[in-house]
């Protein structure tokens, strides 16, 4: 039987305050966290403790990656997926590990011809990288979802569904992509059911956001 080692407490308070930060940073909406991730390290599951002490990916993997996308923007590394397995088998690198040195480059904009020829290859197992903006790159920190509703003539119509840091205040001055500025008459909170499509029906509050005209003559008041 294998020898296991046991939590210290030391571990568990690291596995804790590891725990909370990961819920920061899953509410605020940057990479992806998964729940199951959060739960173990919060309830100091060993099996997952050992995995974040496990998983960092040492200097010599990240070199690896960048020769091999070295060769590949000098011509002498194929691009085909079975290619870039067999050399990332042969340099004893996990293709995981292989994708998140991809997109470090792409934070520090090394290696972009490269990675973009290598995620165009055929058969590339590194595809989902096409196009991809990580949150760090377009970062807004927390929003909220809302929709924008005129009410002005009498009959309620949504305008656009927008991501703002915090819910607009009643008399409060909001300009639409197009038409002229409208002020904030009222906020409703509306229950909607999101995840059907995944199984897991969610009940959630969405804010309408009820606009009206301001009349050109007032506003010029």
């Amino acid at each position: 039987m294998n020898e296991t080692c046991s939590t210290t407490g030391s571990d568990f308070q690291y596995g804790q305050l590891l725990a909370e930060i990961l819920r920061l940073q899953r509410w605020a909406g940057g990479d992806a966290v998964p729940a199951d991730r959060i739960f173990g390290l919060m309830h100091g599951f060993e099996t997952v403790l050992y995995q974040e002490r496990t998983s960092g990916i040492s200097e010599e993997t990240q070199g690896k990656v960048e020769d091999l996308l070295d060769d590949v923007e000098a011509g002498k590394q194929s691009v085909d997926g079975l290619s870039i397995k067999d050399r990332l088998r042969r340099d004893g690198v996990d293709e995981t590990h292989a994708a998140l040195v991809m997109q470090l480059c792409l934070l520090q904009s090394r290696f972009l011809d490269g990675i973009e020829k290598l995620v165009s290859g055929q058969g590339s197992v590194f595809a989902h990288l096409r196009g991809l903006r990580l949150p760090e790159m377009n970062w807004f920190g927390a929003l909220h979802y809302m929709e924008l509703v005129d009410c002005s003539e009498g009959v309620e119509t949504k305008m656009h569904a927008v991501y703002a840091p915090c819910v607009p205040r009643i008399g409060e001055i909001v300009e639409p992509q197009r038409g002229s500025q409208m002020r904030v008459v009222d906020v409703r909170h509306v229950v909607v059911q999101q995840g059907q499509s995944e199984g897991v029906s969610q009940a959630m509050l969405v804010p309408h956001v009820l606009l009206e005209a301001i009349d050109q003559a007032e506003h010029e008041e």
